[in-house]
């Protein structure tokens, strides 16, 4: 799509691993055109397209190419579910809060409905026998009464889990991000467990999680800014983390809360204008600079390009296996790239132009790739995770290229975290 290309293009060599990194630089964030004045929340993610509620109604949004909202479009199905703040999607199933309890909808012929409450241990309500006869009492009763409601639930672990903020018994304080997760009966679901390494003593709420790995949540913890804002935690791997404020303007002296990323895009709710509003990162447009009539070095310009969220690319000089300084500080995101996924295996494959023997360029690939291969293992990625291989001078970028800058194209070294199938394959 062209705004994911026009986001991909302007952090060409940053290769960040949270969503939100890339806009730190030469954005600002900006209250959306779509606002009006009545109050924006419960931003939620619908198919991966945006959706939040106005006015007792749910809407869905288009996004453009300049990172905002588009156009807007009552889904009359949600708005008719009663849903209080942010819901979650995964597949057919709809979770959402509902006067503080959670609800599952299910989705039959493009339309949200059936909702049901869920069954959690110690919140399931069952009949009571009555002492010394056979006879089941009709006085409904409950295991465990909950203390406080469930609210703005989000999925995890391709849906066999529930994060949700509530003020439950035996939390750190306030409000706590807590979670539930399914049984094997695919029905109920176990009794909520606490997220101590997320909680503080003050509130957390609206939980997201991005790419299963990095978790977003508001607080007003004491290292906040003032009122709430966004905080972060790496939930996976060696760079696993302890929560940490999101930089960049995502964060204000207001509150800021309920940050969600929909197409490669981050916007979040804050009342920094006075009402709960939503906003959208802004590419700054940059003063235009003097004309340098100094004679202009036309050889192509080497860079790390992160093609998707799934492939980096390196770029090499002409018969040359040797790094470029420049990638040196590359190296950094290029790790975090891969260990976003602590469990991904990542294939390193190197290729050259279409000048020269078949021979000498399948020699030629397989030492770029070997080369890319050595430092990220001195770097202290697991090598175990990793595979080489060279593939000379087929697959090209651009067939039959006649211009340096299209022959740059094609020698390059492609870094690819495989999807499950492949890994299989191999």
């Amino acid at each position: 799509m062209k705004k994911i290309l026009f986001a991909l293009c302007c952090m060409a060599t940053m290769c960040g691993y949270a969503a939100e990194r890339a806009f730190l630089e030469g954005y600002t964030v900006e209250p959306s055109r779509i606002n009006n004045d009545e109050a924006e929340s419960g931003l939620s993610l619908l198919k991966n397209k945006l959706a939040f509620s106005r006015g007792g109604k749910v809407y869905v949004a288009t996004l453009n190419d300049s990172l905002d909202v588009e156009s807007i479009k009552e889904q009359s199905d949600l708005s008719a579910l009663g849903i209080e703040g942010q819901f979650a999607q995964y597949n057919n199933q709809l979770i959402f809060s509902s006067k503080g309890v959670l609800y599952c909808a299910t989705q039959k012929n493009n339309v949200w409905g059936n909702p049901e409450k869920l069954m959690i241990d110690g919140f399931m309500s069952t009949r009571e026998q009555e002492e010394g006869t056979t006879f089941i009492s009709r006085r409904w009763t409950y295991k465990k009464k909950p203390a406080a409601g469930m609210y703005n639930p989000a999925f995890g672990n391709k849906g066999k889990r529930i994060y949700f903020s509530s003020q439950l018994e035996g939390g750190r304080g306030g409000s706590d991000i807590w979670y539930i997760e399914r049984k094997p009966d695919n029905k109920t679901w176990f009794a909520p467990k606490n997220m101590p390494d997320v909680n503080s003593e003050r509130n957390e709420d609206f939980p997201q999680l991005v790419g299963d790995t990095m978790f977003y949540f508001s607080s007003d913890r004491a290292d906040s800014l003032k009122g709430s804002n966004i905080f972060k935690k790496l939930m996976k791997g060696k760079f696993a983390h302890a929560p940490q404020m999101v930089v960049g303007q995502f964060n204000s002296d207001a509150n800021d809360k309920n940050f969600v990323v929909a197409e490669n895009v981050p916007f979040l709710i804050s009342n920094r204008a006075g009402g709960d509003d939503i906003y959208r990162p802004n590419l700054l447009v940059p003063e235009p600079e003097p004309v340098d009539t100094t004679p202009v070095d036309t050889t192509p310009q080497l860079k790390v390009v992160r093609k998707d969220f799934r492939t980096c690319i390196f770029y090499f000089e002409y018969d040359k296996t040797s790094m470029i300084d420049s990638y040196e500080a590359e190296f950094k995101y290029i790790c975090d790239f891969i260990n976003e996924d602590s469990t991904s295996i990542v294939q390193i494959t190197g290729y050259t132009d279409e000048r020269g023997t078949v021979e000498y360029n399948m020699t030629l690939s397989k030492d770029r790739a070997n080369v890319v291969f050595d430092r990220l293992v001195k770097m202290g990625v697991n090598a175990k995770r990793l595979r080489f291989d060279g593939k000379g001078k087929s697959n090209p970028v651009v067939p039959n290229a006649q211009t340096e800058a299209d022959h740059q194209k094609n020698r390059r070294v492609e870094i690819v975290k495989l999807e499950n199938d492949e890994k299989d394959d191999k």
